[in-house]
Protein backbone atom coordinates (compact mmCIF):
# COMPACT_ATOMS: atom_id res chain seq x y z
CA UNK A 1 0.00 0.00 0.00
CA UNK A 2 2.86 2.54 1.07
CA UNK A 3 4.33 1.78 -2.25
CA UNK A 4 1.31 2.22 -4.17
CA UNK A 5 0.62 5.53 -2.85
CA UNK A 6 4.01 6.62 -2.47
CA UNK A 7 3.56 9.95 -4.66
CA UNK A 8 1.15 11.03 -2.19
CA UNK A 9 2.62 10.40 1.20
CA UNK A 10 2.73 13.29 3.63
CA UNK A 11 1.63 15.50 1.16
CA UNK A 12 -2.56 15.38 1.10
CA UNK A 13 -2.76 11.75 2.48
CA UNK A 14 -1.41 9.30 5.07
CA UNK A 15 -1.52 5.37 5.10
CA UNK A 16 -1.49 2.92 8.26
CA UNK A 17 -1.61 -0.50 7.03
CA UNK A 18 -5.41 -0.61 4.96
CA UNK A 19 -6.43 3.05 6.22
CA UNK A 20 -6.40 6.17 4.17
CA UNK A 21 -6.64 9.00 5.33
CA UNK A 22 -6.88 12.03 2.21
CA UNK A 23 -6.35 15.51 4.12
CA UNK A 24 -7.38 19.21 1.83
CA UNK A 25 -8.29 22.41 2.23
CA UNK A 26 -10.52 22.61 0.21
CA UNK A 27 -13.67 20.65 -1.98
CA UNK A 28 -11.55 21.38 -4.87
CA UNK A 29 -8.66 19.84 -3.89
CA UNK A 30 -10.53 17.06 -2.32
CA UNK A 31 -12.00 15.56 -5.60
CA UNK A 32 -8.41 16.38 -7.44
CA UNK A 33 -6.41 14.09 -4.73
CA UNK A 34 -9.07 11.15 -4.99
CA UNK A 35 -9.13 11.41 -8.08
CA UNK A 36 -5.27 10.65 -8.12
CA UNK A 37 -5.23 7.90 -5.01
CA UNK A 38 -8.28 6.17 -6.49
CA UNK A 39 -6.23 5.49 -9.91
CA UNK A 40 -3.12 5.02 -8.21
CA UNK A 41 -5.23 1.95 -6.09
CA UNK A 42 -6.99 0.85 -10.09
CA UNK A 43 -3.17 0.66 -11.21
CA UNK A 44 -2.11 -1.68 -8.84
CA UNK A 45 -5.41 -4.05 -9.00
CA UNK A 46 -6.43 -2.82 -4.74
CA UNK A 47 -9.70 -3.48 -3.97
CA UNK A 48 -12.18 -1.01 -1.91
CA UNK A 49 -15.46 -1.97 0.09
CA UNK A 50 -17.87 0.85 -0.36
CA UNK A 51 -19.07 0.89 3.05
CA UNK A 52 -15.78 1.14 4.77
CA UNK A 53 -15.17 4.51 3.00
CA UNK A 54 -16.45 8.33 3.81
CA UNK A 55 -15.77 10.89 1.34
CA UNK A 56 -15.57 15.06 2.18
CA UNK A 57 -15.84 14.71 5.75
CA UNK A 58 -15.32 17.78 8.28
CA UNK A 59 -14.70 15.12 10.91
CA UNK A 60 -13.47 11.65 11.66
CA UNK A 61 -12.23 9.04 13.69
CA UNK A 62 -8.64 8.12 12.80
CA UNK A 63 -6.76 5.54 14.63
CA UNK A 64 -8.15 6.44 18.07
CA UNK A 65 -8.19 10.20 17.42
CA UNK A 66 -10.81 12.87 15.88
CA UNK A 67 -9.67 14.84 13.11
CA UNK A 68 -11.53 18.54 12.93
CA UNK A 69 -10.59 21.56 11.12
CA UNK A 70 -9.11 23.31 14.70
CA UNK A 71 -7.20 20.17 14.90
CA UNK A 72 -6.80 16.49 16.65
CA UNK A 73 -8.66 15.44 20.32
CA UNK A 74 -8.99 11.98 21.72
CA UNK A 75 -11.73 9.61 20.67
CA UNK A 76 -14.72 9.29 22.39
CA UNK A 77 -15.56 5.77 22.65
CA UNK A 78 -11.98 4.77 24.12
CA UNK A 79 -12.50 7.40 26.56
CA UNK A 80 -15.42 6.04 27.54
CA UNK A 81 -13.77 2.55 27.84
CA UNK A 82 -11.27 4.01 29.76
CA UNK A 83 -13.81 5.58 32.02
CA UNK A 84 -15.34 2.40 32.52
CA UNK A 85 -12.26 0.52 33.12
CA UNK A 86 -12.95 -1.49 36.65
CA UNK A 87 -10.40 -0.98 38.87
CA UNK A 88 -7.53 -3.64 38.23
CA UNK A 89 -6.58 -6.14 41.30
CA UNK A 90 -3.33 -7.50 39.01
CA UNK A 91 -0.41 -5.98 37.56
CA UNK A 92 -1.88 -7.88 34.08
CA UNK A 93 -5.05 -5.56 34.36
CA UNK A 94 -3.21 -2.36 35.38
CA UNK A 95 -0.31 -3.09 32.18
CA UNK A 96 -3.71 -2.83 29.97
CA UNK A 97 -5.30 0.21 32.12
CA UNK A 98 -2.13 1.97 31.31
CA UNK A 99 -1.01 0.68 27.77
CA UNK A 100 -4.79 2.56 26.55
CA UNK A 101 -4.62 5.47 29.08
CA UNK A 102 -0.56 5.99 27.29
CA UNK A 103 -1.95 6.38 24.35
CA UNK A 104 -3.14 9.43 24.55
CA UNK A 105 -0.62 10.76 27.05
CA UNK A 106 0.34 13.27 25.04
CA UNK A 107 -2.60 15.41 25.79
CA UNK A 108 -2.54 15.00 28.92
CA UNK A 109 -0.35 17.64 31.07
CA UNK A 110 1.63 15.80 33.55
CA UNK A 111 0.71 12.60 32.31
CA UNK A 112 4.38 10.76 33.35
CA UNK A 113 3.87 12.52 36.80
CA UNK A 114 0.33 11.70 37.54
CA UNK A 115 0.52 8.11 36.70
CA UNK A 116 4.25 7.51 38.39
CA UNK A 117 2.41 5.67 41.43
CA UNK A 118 0.94 2.98 39.30
CA UNK A 119 3.59 2.35 37.08
CA UNK A 120 5.57 1.31 40.26
CA UNK A 121 3.45 -1.41 41.10
CA UNK A 122 4.72 -2.11 37.73
CA UNK A 123 8.23 -2.80 38.82
CA UNK A 124 10.00 -6.04 39.32
CA UNK A 125 9.51 -7.34 42.98
CA UNK A 126 6.96 -4.63 43.87
CA UNK A 127 4.01 -6.42 45.12
CA UNK A 128 0.60 -5.63 43.79
CA UNK A 129 -0.67 -3.67 46.82
CA UNK A 130 -3.73 -1.07 46.09
CA UNK A 131 -3.44 2.05 48.51
CA UNK A 132 -5.82 4.92 48.46
CA UNK A 133 -2.68 6.92 46.64
CA UNK A 134 -3.55 4.49 43.76
CA UNK A 135 -7.05 4.90 43.72
CA UNK A 136 -6.75 8.35 43.42
CA UNK A 137 -4.52 8.32 40.79
CA UNK A 138 -6.51 5.69 38.81
CA UNK A 139 -9.47 8.27 39.30
CA UNK A 140 -6.97 11.34 38.04
CA UNK A 141 -6.15 9.75 34.73
CA UNK A 142 -9.76 8.63 34.05
CA UNK A 143 -10.73 12.86 34.69
CA UNK A 144 -7.96 13.84 33.41
CA UNK A 145 -8.71 11.95 29.67
CA UNK A 146 -12.15 12.74 29.63
CA UNK A 147 -11.16 16.82 29.91
CA UNK A 148 -8.46 16.84 27.00
CA UNK A 149 -8.13 19.29 25.19
CA UNK A 150 -7.75 20.06 21.34
CA UNK A 151 -3.63 19.81 20.19
CA UNK A 152 -3.47 21.97 16.90
CA UNK A 153 -2.23 19.99 13.98
CA UNK A 154 1.46 20.73 13.34
CA UNK A 155 2.19 23.81 10.26
CA UNK A 156 6.40 23.11 8.81
CA UNK A 157 5.68 26.86 7.27
CA UNK A 158 5.73 28.25 10.47
CA UNK A 159 8.65 27.78 13.63
CA UNK A 160 8.21 25.78 16.57
CA UNK A 161 8.53 26.82 20.43
CA UNK A 162 8.88 24.38 23.11
CA UNK A 163 8.92 25.67 26.67
CA UNK A 164 10.65 23.02 28.93
CA UNK A 165 11.20 23.32 32.98
CA UNK A 166 11.90 20.90 36.03
CA UNK A 167 11.68 20.70 39.79
CA UNK A 168 12.18 17.89 42.47
CA UNK A 169 8.73 16.52 40.89
CA UNK A 170 9.46 16.01 37.78
CA UNK A 171 10.70 17.52 34.25
CA UNK A 172 7.90 18.75 31.56
CA UNK A 173 7.96 20.10 28.13
CA UNK A 174 4.83 21.14 25.76
CA UNK A 175 5.49 21.89 21.92
CA UNK A 176 3.35 24.46 20.31
CA UNK A 177 2.63 26.99 17.81
CA UNK A 178 1.07 30.51 17.54
CA UNK A 179 0.10 29.63 21.38
CA UNK A 180 -1.57 26.57 20.68
CA UNK A 181 -0.22 23.18 22.08
CA UNK A 182 0.49 20.63 19.53
CA UNK A 183 2.07 18.19 22.64
CA UNK A 184 2.61 17.72 26.27
CA UNK A 185 4.88 15.34 27.90
CA UNK A 186 5.94 14.92 31.44
CA UNK A 187 8.23 12.75 33.18
CA UNK A 188 8.72 11.83 36.87
CA UNK A 189 12.57 11.57 37.76
CA UNK A 190 13.80 8.18 38.51
CA UNK A 191 15.98 7.71 42.09
CA UNK A 192 19.55 8.41 40.76
CA UNK A 193 18.45 12.12 38.73
CA UNK A 194 16.42 12.87 41.89
CA UNK A 195 19.24 14.19 43.07
CA UNK A 196 20.48 16.21 40.00
CA UNK A 197 20.73 19.99 40.74
CA UNK A 198 18.18 22.57 39.29
CA UNK A 199 20.98 23.52 36.78
CA UNK A 200 21.19 19.42 35.34
CA UNK A 201 17.15 18.85 35.38
CA UNK A 202 16.18 21.78 33.78
CA UNK A 203 19.36 20.22 31.14
CA UNK A 204 17.37 16.63 31.49
CA UNK A 205 13.99 18.44 30.23
CA UNK A 206 15.40 19.76 27.33
CA UNK A 207 17.26 16.65 25.97
CA UNK A 208 13.97 14.94 27.18
CA UNK A 209 11.57 17.57 24.39
CA UNK A 210 14.40 17.26 21.92
CA UNK A 211 14.97 13.60 21.98
CA UNK A 212 10.60 12.98 21.83
CA UNK A 213 9.80 15.59 19.27
CA UNK A 214 13.40 15.52 16.95
CA UNK A 215 11.03 14.80 14.11
CA UNK A 216 9.63 17.96 13.87
CA UNK A 217 12.37 19.82 15.00
CA UNK A 218 14.46 18.66 12.05
CA UNK A 219 13.05 20.95 9.36
CA UNK A 220 13.51 24.70 10.36
CA UNK A 221 14.49 26.93 13.41
CA UNK A 222 12.65 26.19 16.36
CA UNK A 223 12.75 27.92 19.84
CA UNK A 224 13.45 26.38 23.49
CA UNK A 225 11.72 28.54 26.11
CA UNK A 226 13.08 28.09 29.68
CA UNK A 227 13.48 29.88 33.26
CA UNK A 228 17.32 29.62 33.72
CA UNK A 229 18.52 32.33 32.28
CA UNK A 230 22.15 31.10 32.51
CA UNK A 231 20.92 28.17 29.67
CA UNK A 232 20.35 30.82 27.47
CA UNK A 233 24.82 31.03 27.16
CA UNK A 234 25.12 27.05 26.23
CA UNK A 235 27.16 27.83 23.10
CA UNK A 236 29.30 30.06 24.88
CA UNK A 237 29.95 28.23 27.92
CA UNK A 238 32.98 25.39 28.66
CA UNK A 239 31.64 21.99 28.86
CA UNK A 240 32.47 20.82 31.93
CA UNK A 241 29.35 18.70 33.30
CA UNK A 242 27.97 15.76 31.41
CA UNK A 243 24.65 17.44 31.06
CA UNK A 244 26.42 20.16 29.03
CA UNK A 245 27.66 17.95 26.82
CA UNK A 246 25.27 15.74 26.50
CA UNK A 247 22.67 18.85 25.49
CA UNK A 248 25.18 20.43 23.11
CA UNK A 249 25.46 16.40 21.42
CA UNK A 250 21.87 16.41 20.64
CA UNK A 251 21.57 19.93 19.74
CA UNK A 252 24.22 19.91 17.60
CA UNK A 253 22.75 19.89 13.55
CA UNK A 254 19.76 22.01 14.29
CA UNK A 255 18.72 25.10 13.98
CA UNK A 256 17.49 26.45 17.64
CA UNK A 257 17.70 29.77 19.72
CA UNK A 258 17.37 28.99 23.23
CA UNK A 259 15.65 31.99 24.94
CA UNK A 260 14.88 32.93 28.66
CA UNK A 261 11.12 33.24 30.10
CA UNK A 262 10.62 33.95 33.28
CA UNK A 263 8.87 31.35 35.40
CA UNK A 264 6.00 33.39 35.86
CA UNK A 265 5.17 33.47 32.31
CA UNK A 266 6.55 30.00 32.26
CA UNK A 267 2.96 28.91 33.23
CA UNK A 268 2.15 25.85 30.77
CA UNK A 269 5.70 23.49 31.59
CA UNK A 270 5.79 25.19 34.88
CA UNK A 271 2.79 23.11 35.78
CA UNK A 272 3.99 19.56 33.94
CA UNK A 273 6.86 19.60 36.38
CA UNK A 274 5.47 20.84 39.30
CA UNK A 275 2.22 18.60 40.31
CA UNK A 276 1.95 17.80 43.69
CA UNK A 277 2.35 14.57 44.69
CA UNK A 278 1.21 13.04 47.61
CA UNK A 279 3.90 11.54 49.81
CA UNK A 280 3.64 9.05 52.27
CA UNK A 281 6.60 8.11 55.18
CA UNK A 282 6.60 4.30 56.89
CA UNK A 283 9.31 5.67 59.11
CA UNK A 284 10.76 8.77 60.57
CA UNK A 285 14.07 8.76 62.65
CA UNK A 286 15.45 11.63 64.44
CA UNK A 287 18.78 11.97 66.74
CA UNK A 288 17.91 13.63 69.91
CA UNK A 289 21.22 14.66 72.28
CA UNK A 290 22.19 13.11 75.00
CA UNK A 291 22.08 16.24 77.25
CA UNK A 292 18.86 17.06 76.17
CA UNK A 293 17.77 14.23 78.06
CA UNK A 294 19.47 14.83 80.90
CA UNK A 295 17.49 18.42 80.86
CA UNK A 296 14.27 16.31 80.80
CA UNK A 297 15.10 14.27 83.90
CA UNK A 298 16.34 16.77 86.04
CA UNK A 299 12.93 18.26 86.27
CA UNK A 300 12.26 15.56 88.73
CA UNK A 301 12.80 16.51 91.87
CA UNK A 302 12.84 20.22 91.45
CA UNK A 303 10.10 21.82 92.77
CA UNK A 304 10.16 25.42 90.64
CA UNK A 305 10.27 22.49 87.53
CA UNK A 306 7.26 20.64 88.36
CA UNK A 307 5.57 23.52 89.34
CA UNK A 308 6.01 24.88 85.83
CA UNK A 309 5.65 22.00 83.89
CA UNK A 310 1.48 21.67 85.67
CA UNK A 311 0.76 24.75 85.16
CA UNK A 312 1.84 24.60 81.62
CA UNK A 313 0.24 21.07 81.43
CA UNK A 314 -3.39 22.22 82.01
CA UNK A 315 -3.02 25.21 80.31
CA UNK A 316 -0.09 26.37 77.82
CA UNK A 317 -1.01 29.73 77.36
CA UNK A 318 -1.17 30.55 81.52
CA UNK A 319 2.46 31.44 81.36
CA UNK A 320 3.89 34.41 79.55
CA UNK A 321 7.20 33.45 77.32
CA UNK A 322 6.82 29.78 78.81
CA UNK A 323 5.98 26.75 76.46
CA UNK A 324 6.64 22.78 77.08
CA UNK A 325 7.47 21.58 73.40
CA UNK A 326 8.23 17.80 73.38
CA UNK A 327 8.28 17.75 77.48
CA UNK A 328 10.85 20.33 77.39
CA UNK A 329 10.51 23.53 78.97
CA UNK A 330 11.57 26.71 76.79
CA UNK A 331 11.21 30.24 78.03
CA UNK A 332 10.90 32.83 74.78
CA UNK A 333 11.54 29.19 72.13
CA UNK A 334 15.18 28.62 74.21
CA UNK A 335 15.41 25.29 76.62
CA UNK A 336 14.95 26.29 80.00
CA UNK A 337 17.35 24.95 82.63
CA UNK A 338 16.51 26.02 85.96
CA UNK A 339 18.73 27.37 88.76
CA UNK A 340 20.70 24.02 87.82
CA UNK A 341 24.71 25.00 87.70
CA UNK A 342 25.84 21.71 87.41
CA UNK A 343 23.27 21.08 84.72
CA UNK A 344 24.27 23.97 83.10
CA UNK A 345 28.29 23.24 83.08
CA UNK A 346 27.15 19.53 81.78
CA UNK A 347 24.76 21.32 78.85
CA UNK A 348 27.54 24.08 77.94
CA UNK A 349 30.54 20.99 77.92
CA UNK A 350 28.55 18.50 75.65
CA UNK A 351 27.90 22.06 73.68
CA UNK A 352 31.23 23.29 73.70
CA UNK A 353 32.71 19.99 72.57
CA UNK A 354 31.33 19.77 68.95
CA UNK A 355 33.36 20.11 66.00
CA UNK A 356 34.74 23.37 66.81
CA UNK A 357 37.00 24.91 69.71
CA UNK A 358 38.04 28.66 70.25
CA UNK A 359 37.04 31.36 73.19
CA UNK A 360 34.32 32.53 71.78
CA UNK A 361 32.45 28.95 70.67
CA UNK A 362 30.27 29.64 74.13
CA UNK A 363 29.00 32.85 73.50
CA UNK A 364 28.27 31.43 69.74
CA UNK A 365 26.45 28.20 70.76
CA UNK A 366 24.29 30.19 73.16
CA UNK A 367 23.28 32.39 70.02
CA UNK A 368 22.73 29.91 67.38
CA UNK A 369 19.48 28.01 65.76
CA UNK A 370 18.25 25.71 68.57
CA UNK A 371 17.63 22.06 69.25
CA UNK A 372 15.52 19.77 66.45
CA UNK A 373 15.11 23.10 64.07
CA UNK A 374 13.34 25.28 66.70
CA UNK A 375 14.50 28.54 65.85
CA UNK A 376 15.89 31.10 68.40
CA UNK A 377 18.90 30.63 70.46
CA UNK A 378 19.32 27.53 72.41
CA UNK A 379 19.16 27.67 76.05
CA UNK A 380 18.25 30.41 79.14
CA UNK A 381 18.61 30.65 82.72
CA UNK A 382 18.41 33.09 85.42
CA UNK A 383 20.28 35.27 85.63
CA UNK A 384 22.53 34.21 82.69
CA UNK A 385 25.08 36.50 81.95
CA UNK A 386 27.79 35.84 84.78
CA UNK A 387 27.45 32.39 85.37
CA UNK A 388 27.90 31.69 81.39
CA UNK A 389 31.20 33.72 81.69
CA UNK A 390 32.14 31.46 84.64
CA UNK A 391 31.52 27.99 83.41
CA UNK A 392 32.86 28.90 79.91
CA UNK A 393 36.65 30.05 81.76
CA UNK A 394 35.90 26.80 83.58
CA UNK A 395 34.46 24.18 79.88
CA UNK A 396 37.93 26.24 78.28
CA UNK A 397 40.20 25.17 81.14
CA UNK A 398 39.32 21.79 80.12
CA UNK A 399 39.05 22.23 76.66
CA UNK A 400 41.79 23.93 75.33
CA UNK A 401 44.51 21.36 76.40
CA UNK A 402 42.91 18.74 74.25
CA UNK A 403 43.03 21.16 71.52
CA UNK A 404 47.25 22.14 72.13
CA UNK A 405 47.37 18.34 72.49
CA UNK A 406 45.69 17.80 69.29
CA UNK A 407 47.92 20.19 67.33
CA UNK A 408 51.08 19.73 68.63
CA UNK A 409 50.78 15.96 67.18
CA UNK A 410 50.12 17.77 63.99
CA UNK A 411 52.95 17.58 61.37
CA UNK A 412 53.15 21.32 60.10
CA UNK A 413 55.69 22.04 57.62
CA UNK A 414 58.42 24.26 58.65
CA UNK A 415 59.18 27.65 56.65
CA UNK A 416 62.33 27.86 54.09
CA UNK A 417 65.29 28.74 56.01
CA UNK A 418 64.24 27.81 58.84
CA UNK A 419 65.44 24.10 60.51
Amino acid sequence: MNCTLAPGLRKFMIVFFDDILVYSNSLEERLDHLKQVLSWLRKDQWKLKLSKCSFAQRSIAYLGHVLIAAGVSTDPTKVQAIQEWPVPSTARQLHGFLGLAGYYRKFVRNFGIIAHPLTQLLKKDVPFVWTPSQQSTFSDLQQALSSAPILALPDFSQPFHIDTDASGVGIGAVLHQNGHPIAFISKAPCPRNRGLSAYEKEYLAILLAVEHWRHYLLHGEFFIHTDHQSLTHLNEQWLNTVWQQKVFTKLLGLNYKIVYKKGADNTVADALSRRDIEESALAISSATPQWLSDVVNSYSGNPEAEKLLTQLAVNPNSLPHFSLVNGVIRYKRRIWLAHDPKLQSLVLEALHSSSHWGDTQVSQLLTRSSVNSSSGPVCTWPPMSLSAAVISASVLSRTVPRVQAFYSRCPFPQPLGRS
